[in-house]
């Protein structure tokens, strides 16, 4: 099993909305100023991201599953971002 296999099996619902719509469109934000906050999905609940000089495990499109997005607008990304530490932990029994 790979590991984009082993973290998509683990982090269900990153990419796509629980109606099955892409999380994220694939255009430009297009809020002023640009990009004002970013989030991601994991397992139902949405998390914080951040923009970063370099990408996770986690969120390298080449490995794993997450995508970020703008708050305002819900375009996707485009660059390397992280999950800040700190975040809550995207699983029912982490959440009671």
């Amino acid at each position: 099993m790979s590991m984009r296999e082993t973290f998509t099996d683990l982090f269900k619902r990153t990419t796509k909305t629980a109606e099955g719509a892409p999380f994220a469109g694939e255009r430009l934000c297009r809020c002023s100023p640009a990009w004002p906050g970013l989030e991601t999905t994991a397992n139902g609940y949405v998390l914080p991201a951040e923009a970063s000089g370099h990408y996770s495990v986690l969120t390298n499109p080449d490995i794993g599953p997450f995508v970020a997005r703008c708050t305002g607008c819900q375009a996707r990304y485009p660059h390397p971002w992280v999950i800040p530490a700190g975040a809550p932990m995207p699983f029912d029994w982490a959440q009671e």
